[in-house]
């Protein structure tokens, strides 16, 4: 079985490392090709407790005060950040649509259609030559903006088929959920080519799926080119991925319950006490959703060794302290399936780190 968090040797989706950290030189070409020239926006003071924010959402900034050397105050999502314009960059209205890159080590943002007087002061300054392969990659990420998010949370895997009542399939829902969702497809197409993967693993892959159909309607599929919205945003999930080291996908927890997870390894370099100890290494998943009793709630696993760190944080403050009151029953159930919970942390209107 293909382990779809641990591409083969060779095909990895994470850039190769150098001195433990992700070589300079692939992450600016990742952020070049996914954002084609749009011009990139970091905040370079943060308010003390940040909004939630999600690699890949749009938010919109209302500006509040212009500062010297090309920077402004901005409001977003009722919090003040100060964001630093590049110097090509002239900003003349008062708002700013926005889409979040990144979050670490600082929140980054991509500027996006609708601040036309901002874009044409942009491109009049700058001159960024893309090759064909490049020009055909914006072009899908370009579709894949189009179709916004409606079409990613229609299609979204549900982790379970019903209501958690037998909540030992989650795991394998979820394992399902990251192996068949095309992030890892052409780790996949290796494995495959090695034998060590069946012919009809990969085709139940959304890439391989597509191709079928591309195929089969011929005509149309030439009608629209290449530029398919679907494809779009698997490449879309798969430069993410390979920018920011950690998968990050819509899901179902179970039908009509829409859902975020996040899953990142913690990088060797960021645990020196524990360079060569492989059992040392921590995995991070987090789901965020909304819940018709509870509201709001993210939820952060930490997997280390045998060990698990839980952190609850919900929106509603009796949110927090019924889940609180229930702690003993996850604390029983872990064990029961042979996990230590080191740590259970409850938290109310409080924002998880990633």
């Amino acid at each position: 079985m293909i382990n779809p968090l641990v591409p083969p040797p060779g095909a990895s989706v994470t850039p190769p490392l150098q001195g433990g950290t992700p070589a300079t030189q692939g992450v600016s070409a990742v952020r070049l090709l996914r954002e084609g020239s749009r011009p990139l926006i970091e905040a370079s003071v943060l308010p003390a407790r940040l909004p939630s924010l999600v690699v890949g959402e749009e938010v919109d900034a209302r500006v509040a005060e212009r500062l010297d050397g090309n920077r402004l105050v901005a409001l977003i999502k009722g919090n003040a950040f100060t964001l630093d314009l590049p110097q090509n960059l002239t900003v003349r209205g008062d708002s700013l649509h926005l889409k979040v890159t990144r979050l670490d080590p600082t929140p980054t943002f991509v500027l996006l259609d609708g601040n036309a007087e901002a874009e044409a002061a942009a491109d009049s300054s700058s001159n960024v030559q893309l090759s064909r392969s490049a020009q055909y990659l914006n072009g899908l990420l370009d579709a894949a903006r189009g179709r916004g998010a409606t079409g990613t949370r229609e299609s979204a895997p549900a982790l379970l088929s019903s209501r958690p009542d037998e909540p030992e399939t989650l795991a394998d829902g979820l394992k399902q959920a990251i192996g068949k969702s095309g992030a890892f497809y052409e780790s996949h197409l290796k494995a495959w080519s090695e034998g060590r993967l069946p012919l009809d693993a990969l085709k139940d892959e959304p890439q391989a799926r597509l191709e079928s159909g591309r195929l089969q309607d011929g005509a149309h599929a030439a009608r629209q080119g290449a530029a398919s919205p679907e494809l779009g945003q698997l490449v879309q999930r798969q430069l993410d991925t390979l920018e920011n080291r950690q998968l990050q996908m819509p899901v179902l927890a179970w039908p009509g319950q829409p859902a975020q997870v996040t899953i990142q390894e913690e990088q060797v370099a960021e645990r020196d006490a524990h360079h060569d100890d492989a059992s040392a290494r921590a995995w991070h998943t987090r789901l965020d959703l909304d819940l018709p009793s509870l509201g709001g709630l993210s939820v952060k696993l930490t997997l280390l060794g045998g060990a698990v760190q839980v952190r609850f944080a919900a929106d509603d403050a009796d949110s927090a302290a019924l889940i609180e009151r229930h702690g003993a029953r996850l604390t029983s159930g872990m064990a029961s399936a042979g996990l230590d919970l080191a740590q259970l942390t409850v938290a109310s209107d409080a924002r998880l780190e990633t």
